[in-house]
């Protein structure tokens, strides 16, 4: 099993630096560890690569979801990789803007959060919400993200996926 160094990875556009910086505040005041592009990558390193072994090293991703955050190609990347890792992602929505569209796919199952308008309050719930999953009664909903159904294109006759059901359901009287 793979060691974490990280509770939360932070997946964020630097234009949405301000939300980003109370969220981080609270987490610390909480006893939580997380990784941030701006404090975690040392001047001249392989910047990609410390990102893949944050992603890899966190139990969360939290995805800070806004206008900037979704027109970012590195964050659809940063989302996309925690998918694949089987990590648990969070979707923290700022503003009402809709998920890039490289993301639509990875977030269509995820209850997201709204923190619209954004406020020391919500940033309070989130930050309950990932000590819950972290220390909490919500702990063990860590653990299903790594055994996450994922789609076998060859199997697309395969009743007995829950996308696939779900799908057809969806398109069966039409």
């Amino acid at each position: 099993m793979k060691q974490t160094q990280y509770d939360v990875f932070i997946s964020y556009s630097r234009k949405d630096a301000a939300i980003v910086s109370q969220i981080c505040s609270l987490l610390k005041e909480n006893g939580i560890s997380y990784w941030l592009d701006k404090a975690n990558i040392n001047a001249g390193s392989e910047f990609m690569g410390d990102i893949v072994q944050a992603i890899k090293g966190c139990k969360i991703t939290l995805f800070i979801s806004s206008a900037n955050s979704n027109s970012s190609m590195y964050t659809a990347k940063e989302v996309a990789m925690a998918f694949n890792e089987g990590k648990y992602i969070i979707p923290y929505k700022i503003d009402t803007s809709s998920f890039n569209k490289n993301l639509e796919l990875v977030l269509c199952d995820l209850n997201w959060v709204e923190a619209i308008p954004f406020n020391e309050g919500k940033a309070l719930e989130l930050v309950s919400d990932i000590k819950s999953l972290l220390m909490g009664e919500r702990k063990q909903e860590i653990g299903k993200a790594t055994n996450r159904e994922y789609i076998k294109v060859d199997e697309w006759n395969e009743y007995n996926n829950r996308f696939l059901r779900f799908i057809h359901n969806i398109f069966k009287d039409k």
